[in-house]
């Protein structure tokens, strides 16, 4: 993909995300994003004028906060959208979700799959929210598990790692996947 056309569909991505209006409550339109691709991350979403969640809790050392997974919401009034247009395309930001129900429950059904159990039994961090993770083990799922995976959530759009982003859901006791239409994600 050439420079200029990234530029463009950054610049789309970025006025798509500007015009997302989010009601007063609950937010629709949320970002699950890793503190760990970007040393960026973390600052720019705790700055102020950002409505966030980090997955991990709230009282924790500086060296874990600045890698942890954080829930955020998205609309042209919050910065935090207009950065993860800009510098979380094709670097794996994290995944953005539509879903009516309440930030603070959201981040509650995330928080309880932070952690996953191996078939030997041994416990390991689940790292969902990476996009790369993400798209590789929703069409994995079976319909139970997709249920626990989504939970509150109406849809993921997650990018393809080519530049391109596919919406996720689930119909009918399946995953489908699709191209998005933007209108579904502006409020």
């Amino acid at each position: 993909m050439s420079r200029t056309t990234k530029r463009t569909i950054n610049g789309m991505i970025r006025r798509a995300l500007s015009q997302i209006k989010v009601p007063d409550a609950p937010a629709s339109v949320f970002g699950l994003v890793d503190g760990a691709q970007d040393d960026r991350v973390v600052p720019l979403l705790t700055a102020e004028g950002n409505d966030w969640r980090c997955l991990y809790g709230t009282e924790l050392p500086r060296v874990l906060s600045a890698v942890a997974p954080y829930l955020v919401a998205l609309s042209s009034h919050y910065p935090f959208a207009g950065y993860f247009a800009r510098y979380g395309r094709g670097n794996n930001w994290g995944v953005m979700l539509r879903s009516t129900a309440s930030m603070d429950d959201i981040a509650e059904h995330f928080a309880g799959m932070i952690r996953a159990r191996l078939p030997a039994g041994r416990e390991v961090l689940f790292r969902f929210y990476d996009p790369r993770v993400l798209r590789a083990y929703l069409p994995t799922c079976t319909k139970e598990e997709l249920d626990a995976v989504f939970g509150p959530v109406d849809a993921f759009l997650i990018e393809d790692g080519k530049g391109a982003w596919k919406v996720y859901r689930r119909e009918k006791g399946k995953l489908a996947t699709r191209e998005p239409r933007w209108d579904h994600w502006i409020d």
